[in-house]
């Protein structure tokens, strides 16, 4: 397409060309233009598509080829040295913390175990002496009990046997054979002394010709009791006061009395010392425990900052290691 102000020759009579000149306008630039369209100056645009040649790669030489695999093994040894580093000092922190745990555990049950049996004999010991602070007022009240109930009976004896004089007074009889059979010799004079009352008694029970008979002198004492009776011959003499016959049944009785006071005594003077044990146990056992409070809240305070410790470090060698490589 030619525009408006191209110039288009032309022939006159004479064999000259003229040049006719026209205007030039603005062409159209929103229509593409096709091929084969001249420029200003009447030259036509000829898309020319440019063939890139294809490179040619030549082979590697010897010293190129030494060259990549002397790098490639030096890469690979490093690469190899570090996991293998890595991986070994995993390894053996591992391992390391397995048998510091296994050793660790295995010291602290012994440890704990002998500990343990320390304090259980301490404890038992207290525990025994606790029971027997429950057992000395028991045993003392029982021997109270025991010296209250013998004391009641021989004073019920006494009293029952003052009684039955008075109520039959006619036992003085038996208690007056008994004291004539102890004689070693009876074919001799005796003199019997007796309470008033017994004499009156047996001056009725015997008449005078029964006493002459048997040799028997009788004489009054007001300074005897009822049932007493006392009996002197020649050579031997023997007393039958009624205190000193219920003083040879009850002997047994009185010497267990004795006995139990000895032993009241003792264990008064044991709760004594039982009591000053305890208090003394209890204000040991508190300054103990005063003491171990803050040793193990500084133990517990020590084992927090090195688990804590233990956990910062865990996390910054975990930081430290590479990332792994995922493989798709």
């Amino acid at each position: 397409m030619k525009t408006d102000s191209e110039a288009k020759p032309t022939d006159n009579e004479s064999g000259q060309s003229e040049v006719e000149y026209t205007h030039w306008q603005i062409p159209d630039v929103t229509v593409a233009a096709g091929e084969g369209v001249s420029n200003l100056f009447g030259r036509t645009s000829v898309h020319k598509t440019t063939v890139e040649e294809p490179q040619s790669f030549l082979p590697p030489t010897l010293a190129e080829i030494e060259e990549i695999r002397e790098q490639a093994e030096q890469e690979g040894f490093a690469q190899g040295k570090e996991q293998g580093f890595q991986s070994g000092a995993e390894s053996g922190r591992l391992e390391g913390l397995k048998q510091g745990h296994e050793e660790g555990l295995k010291q602290g049950i012994e440890q704990g175990h002998s500990e343990g049996v320390e304090q259980a004999k301490v404890l038992i010991s207290r525990f025994e002496s606790l029971l027997q602070q429950f057992e000395q007022p028991l045993a003392l009240l029982d021997t109270e009990i025991e010296q209250e109930l013998l004391s009641l009976t021989m004073k019920l004896t006494r009293a029952v046997i003052g009684h039955e004089l008075k109520t039959h007074p006619e036992h003085i009889l038996a208690a007056l054979r008994q004291g004539v059979d102890s004689l070693p010799l009876k074919d001799q004079g005796i003199t019997i002394r007796l309470h008033p009352d017994d004499h009156h008694l047996v001056e009725e029970l015997y008449s005078a010709n029964q006493l002459q008979k048997n040799r028997w002198e009788l004489e009054a004492d007001p300074s005897l009791s009822p049932g007493d009776c006392i009996i002197n011959s020649q050579r031997s003499r023997v007393d039958m006061r009624l205190e000193q016959r219920i003083s040879t049944v009850l002997e047994e009785m009185e010497h267990h009395v004795e006995h139990l006071n000895q032993s009241q005594e003792q264990q008064q003077q044991a709760l004594a010392s039982y009591s000053q044990d305890a208090k003394q146990n209890v204000t040991d056992t508190a300054s103990e425990q005063s003491e171990l409070e803050p040793g193990l809240q500084q133990e517990t305070l020590s084992t927090n900052e090195n688990v804590s410790a233990a956990k910062e470090s865990e996390g910054v060698k975990q930081d430290e290691q590479p990332p792994k490589s995922v493989t798709e």
